[in-house]
């Protein structure tokens, strides 16, 4: 088997694993066996748990941005679809957002490397959305403005989703709270269109 197909297999295995069991509990050997490579093989591709789980919602993540809304929507439009299919991928399976939270504090650089890319990706994808309805807006909304609105929506939503996933909070106050913020943000395209 190539490389890259014995690591797309390995990456499978452990996101099904997570949708099985606890991440704690998932151990690389057995990911390894599952995979049908050698433990030192799967240590090959990924330097460690935390890389590999990095890379599995990087993976995650695609899958659900191929499935996103898009089409003919203005960008704001586009963004609180998209905000609320991320909200409920995470409702559905919390043990992701939980891994997410996890791995912001894992000693290794290509873990951490892996889940800045995939947080880059997550603000990109929004900023992009937003761009494209703000282009035709006075010169206050450069594409910079719209990275950080982007920036404010992701922290929003992930702070909502820590209360959400870990406290008291409830995943219906997440939904509210993006509308909210994505309302103030087309009410101001509006006003500076005006």
């Amino acid at each position: 088997m190539p490389d890259q197909a014995r690591r797309r297999r390995i990456v499978q295995v452990a996101l099904h694993a997570l949708d099985e069991q606890d991440y704690a509990h998932i151990q690389m050997r057995d990911l390894a066996a599952r995979s049908g490579v050698a433990l030192g093989t799967l240590y090959r591709h990924f330097s460690s748990k935390e890389h590999l789980y990095a890379t599995v919602l990087l993976e995650w993540a695609a899958a659900g941005r191929s499935q996103a809304a898009g089409g003919d929507r203005p960008g704001t439009e586009r963004v609180r679809a998209r905000i609320h299919g991320v909200i409920t991928a995470y409702e559905r399976q919390p043990q992701f957002y939980r891994v997410q939270v996890l791995l912001r504090s894992s000693p290794d650089p290509q873990a951490r490397a892996v889940l800045a890319e995939f947080t880059d990706i997550a603000r990109a994808v929004l900023a992009e959305d937003l761009s494209e309805d703000l282009a035709g807006a006075p010169s206050g909304w450069t594409p910079e403005r719209a990275a950080d609105a982007a920036t404010m929506l992701w922290s929003l939503v992930t702070s909502r989703l820590t209360d959400a996933v870990y406290g008291d909070g409830r995943m219906s106050d997440v939904h509210r709270l993006a509308d909210r913020f994505v309302d103030l943000l087309a009410g101001r395209v509006r006003r500076d269109r005006a």
